[in-house]
């Protein structure tokens, strides 16, 4: 397979098929493809969406928040959301703000124009936020059949799409003949249903498309799966669902499917956490499209590994259960994360690095390795705690990470650095074009836009934090704590830290004072600075 770093575009188009419903629509307006509801979800009890007359299911999540998903042809989409038990629509917001969408109300109804694909988040009267994924119409859709398919409802495969049969072996095998075939790009194909699975392995030079509807299902018993580590804070066992294995190279999951870790029953029932995605020492991996959902452990750790790029995908995990981070980049280099909405209690975009004796190191492939070259571009991060981090473990040094055209919609903390773990360094970051919606929330003792520290965790010391720049920040909401810069000591300071047009609530023009953007809990730091 031919991997870039920002795309790749099949320009392969086939017939629409069942699963997708498309209506004539004229010139200059969008065509809308919806997806079928897999019987294992409910469809909201609140919301009703439809697009340009196109109705797009709206799933029934948690009590945070239900989502949808449709992608959308370019042109105009008009979007008209109902809430269904009749109450008229008073108050609204649609984030993220900065792409200033106007919504107007009559009755029950609020309607909107989005005129490219989009993610946004909706908040009408006091119901809880509705989630609207609007991705781009797929190009790279493959046949369901063909030379080079490998169908896992076909035979030799067989596998049910009911729900009713565990479907391991069936996609396990279809993976397998796809990684053995010599006409080129093998593509296991997932058509629209639900598929209970164990663990499965991902195999050099294969693509796994999840159709629009498809639901991978995590069966969550712990007699079912091989453990993988053990997570002393939660006293809990991990398995790497799935996983690449060690070497591996040039493998793409895409498509507008669902990878649903199961994490509320597995760790509350069987105390057993997922990492849905286990990226492990692998070069040349591609993640594009799919739903990650309510992952029971951090969801997505590319691990020692090269040359990745994970775009247009949605994290949707719950706020009534931790340590679910999103994506947690991890002693890697050369890594985009573009396009992305991240939802969870924990921190969705982070970047760490450990040492192999870390609880849940022990059983990665290799050894650990610097952490350089990662970007964060064109996110939407929803959370409990950080927005977007570095840290808390900088255990290998960690370097050129850009954080780029990002919001914030909610958190504890807006953008940070927290060197906890280790004695490594952080060094050449970039904070750029961040806007800070709000800041409800509430970590350690933490409410505020932006942190940077040292933390003596492991007492072995800490290494230095040096030559960061955060520039173009909108600021919305300030929280009420004050911004922290803290280095561990004089010999160990926070070094080189410059803001530049950084814009408060209540400013007209950017801050010239450190006292201006609220940075006043300081202590051991060197050259820091701040400019119009």
């Amino acid at each position: 397979m031919n991997f870039k770093l920002y795309s790749r575009i099949f320009m392969v188009l086939f017939a629409m098929i069942s699963s997708f419903q498309i209506f004539a629509v004229p010139p200059g307006t969008a065509k809308i493809f919806s997806y079928p509801v897999p019987p294992i979800y409910k469809t909201s009890t609140i919301f009703e969406l439809r697009v340009n007359g196109v109705l797009v299911p709206v799933i029934g999540y948690n009590k945070k928040y239900d989502y949808a998903q449709l992608s959308m042809s370019t042109g105009t989409a008009e979007f008209t959301i109902t809430l269904k038990n009749g109450e008229q629509v008073s108050d609204f917001q649609i984030s993220p703000k900065k792409i200033a969408v106007r919504g107007t109300h009559t009755g029950n109804m609020l309607r909107f124009t989005l005129h490219k694909d989009e993610y946004l988040i909706v908040k009408i009267n006091r119901f809880r936020e509705l989630v609207i994924a609007a991705d781009a119409e797929e190009w790279d859709k493959p046949s369901p059949s063909g030379s080079g398919i490998f169908n896992i409802t076909d035979q030799p495969y067989g596998a049910l799409s009911s729900g009713r049969r565990l479907a391991t072996g069936a996609i396990q095998k279809a993976i397998d003949d796809a990684a053995e075939y010599k006409g080129g790009e093998g593509i296991v194909y997932v058509p629209a249903g639900v598929y209970p699975v164990r663990n499965l392995k991902l195999k050099s030079k294969t693509s796994l498309y999840l159709e629009g509807g498809a639901v991978l299902l995590f069966s969550g018993q712990e007699k079912d799966f091989k453990i993988s580590a053990r997570k002393a804070s939660q006293n809990r066992n991990i398995t790497w669902w799935i996983a690449t294995d060690s070497g591996t190279h040039d493998i793409k999951i895409y498509g507008r499917g669902t990878l649903d870790g199961n994490g509320k029953y597995a760790t509350e029932k069987n105390n057993l956490g997922a990492h849905i995605l286990a990226i492990m020492h692998t070069e040349r991996f591609e993640l594009n499209g799919p739903v990650i959902r309510e992952s029971g452990a951090w969801a997505i750790i590319p691990t020692r590994s090269k040359n990745l790029v994970f775009q247009n995908f949605k994290i949707f995990n719950r706020f009534d259960m931790g340590e679910n981070d999103g994506i947690d980049v991890i002693e890697s280099q050369n890594v985009l994360v573009k396009h992305a909405i991240g939802i969870a209690l924990d921190d969705p975009f982070s970047t760490k690095t450990w040492t192999q004796d870390t609880d849940l190191c022990r059983n990665w492939p290799g050894k650990p390795m610097v952490q350089d070259g990662v970007v964060f571009e064109d996110c939407i991060s929803w959370t409990y705690c950080y927005g977007y981090k570095i840290g808390q473990g900088v255990m290998q040094d960690q370097r050129n990470i850009v954080f780029k055209d990002c919001v914030v919609y909610d958190a504890a903390v807006g953008i940070g650095i927290h060197h906890k773990w280790g004695t490594a360094s952080v060094k050449n970051v970039l904070f750029d074009g961040i806007d800070i919606e709000r800041l409800s929330y509430q970590n350690d003792d933490h409410r505020t836009w932006a942190i940077f520290f040292m933390q003596n965790g492991d007492k072995k010391g800490s290494g230095p934090i040096s030559d960061v720049l955060v520039k173009n920040v909108l600021v919305r909401d300030a929280g009420k704590s004050p911004g922290k810069i803290k280095g561990i000591s004089a010999a160990t300071p926070v070094t080189n830290l410059r803001f530049e047009n950084i814009v408060m609530p209540g400013m007209v023009g950017p801050a010239s004072t450190l006292q201006q953007i609220k940075m006043t809990d300081t202590i051991n730091t060197n050259h820091i600075q701040i400019k119009k």
